[in-house]
């Protein structure tokens, strides 16, 4: 039994002694001073019987100010995706009390102290985990904490191998019909990349390096891709479409048309879009809707009087303009006697006169009949074809279409 008593002041509080029924002498003494700096010979004393000092075997003790770094070990370059373990080993003096390593990397652990030679200890932990290119040039880092709260800190890059990532094409961003235009390929990997090949929408190889000069770009010139290689493998681009400027190509659907109404419609393919405007004789009229379709615009323009023999769609944008004439078509002429009644009263008519080669509505009163009746001044086809009415013709004209239609079929 150790007698406390005898104890020197400056140890009280910071050591202990085995347990020396078993045999355990050992003496751990715990938040080290430099004051306990120094050589230590074990000294035993059985009362009433021996007392004896071991000075052949001192135990000499110096104390730093901070622990020994771990030392990490992994291999020199790893390969993505692929397992690999490293290793990291840190010296103490107290197996009761080890430090506790801890990575910067999350994996599989194992962490066995192994004795060394004058009194210190090796504590190995080994991390098995799976590399990805995100961990390229990143540090592996391993921290041992000793007791009391004192940390110490030692990292190595990894050298992640993977294929190349991140292909991609970089040019300008427009270019106008008919231009030249340099594109450069670049992209992430290691090793570096050794090679670029660069290929048409069809497969064709086009150049072997990272800059391709393309001479003559056109609106119909088709997507190129890039393909980096290295010693890892091979990755290509997404398809590098161009974005081309080119002036108003008025197509050749663009047309006129007359049923219940008036339908003018102007198809523009151009880059950037155009502004359309509809050119009367002596007048300009807005268009009714425009609706875009990749570089094709579709400019309408919709109405029932007040149109000209022909309009024009001059269609225009930073690139340059176009106009083509479009002929409007004009087909029936008739006057048509609507009857009208009204709530206690006999019925009263009137004439509405429909003049497509004059522009004119007009109503004329008349009494002397309460009869529905029709004339067909002019009739460029004797058969009225009924189109499919658009939202913007209201019901009261359905309505009045379909009663024109029906005395029109009695009169006949």
């Amino acid at each position: 039994m150790c007698e406390t008593s005898k104890i020197i002041s400056t140890f009280k509080g910071r050591t202990s002694i085995g347990d020396l029924r078993h045999n355990n002498c050992t003496l751990k003494i715990s938040s080290l001073q430099h004051s306990d700096s120094g050589s230590y010979k074990f000294r035993i004393e059985i009362k009433d019987f021996n007392k004896n000092t071991f000075l052949k075997n001192p135990v000499s003790i110096t104390v730093k100010d901070s622990p020994d770094l771990p030392t990490i070990s992994v291999d020199k370059e790893v390969t993505s995706q692929k397992e690999v373990t490293a290793t990291c080993a840190v010296s103490h003096s107290c197996p009761p009390d080890p430090p506790r390593l801890t990575w910067s990397h999350k994996g599989t652990t194992k962490s066995p102290s192994q004795a060394q030679e004058d009194g210190q200890w090796k504590l190995t932990s080994s991390l098995t985990f799976t590399p990805s290119r995100e961990d390229h040039n990143k540090p592996l880092n391993c921290s041992a904490e000793f007791t009391p709260a004192k940390t110490v800190s030692n990292n190595k890059k990894l050298k992640v191998k993977y294929p190349p990532y991140n292909v991609n094409v970089q040019s300008k961003s427009q270019v106008k019909e008919n231009e030249s235009v340099e594109l450069n390929c670049s992209g992430e990997s290691y090793p570096p990349i050794h090679s670029f090949q660069w290929f048409g929408s069809t497969g064709s190889l086009l150049e072997n390096r990272s800059i391709y000069r393309f001479n003559h770009v056109t609106r119909y010139t088709e997507a190129i891709t890039c393909t980096a290689t290295n010693t890892e493998g091979k990755n290509s681009s997404a398809p590098h479409k161009f974005n081309v400027l080119y002036p108003p190509e008025i197509k050749s659907g663009s047309s006129c048309e007359s049923e219940t109404f008036i339908v003018c419609v102007c198809i523009v393919d151009s880059n950037p879009p155009s502004e359309v405007k509809w050119l009367g004789p002596s007048s300009t009229f807005p268009s009714s809707g425009v609706e875009q379709n990749g570089s094709l615009t579709i400019f309408t323009l919709q109405g029932w009087l007040g149109f000209p023999d022909t309009v024009h769609c001059s269609a225009s944008n930073s690139e340059g303009n176009s106009v083509m004439t479009l002929s409007v078509p004009h087909h029936v002429v008739i006057s048509v006697c609507v009857a009208k009644r009204h709530c206690g009263r006999r019925p009263a008519q009137s004439v509405l006169d429909v003049k497509n080669d004059h522009n004119e509505l007009k109503t004329t009163p008349k009494s002397d009949t309460s009869s529905v009746m029709m004339e067909t001044r002019h009739v460029s086809k004797m058969k009225m074809k009924r189109s499919t009415p658009t939202p913007k013709i209201n019901k009261r004209y359905n309505s009045y279409i379909d009663h024109i239609q029906m005395t029109v079929l009695m009169a006949l």
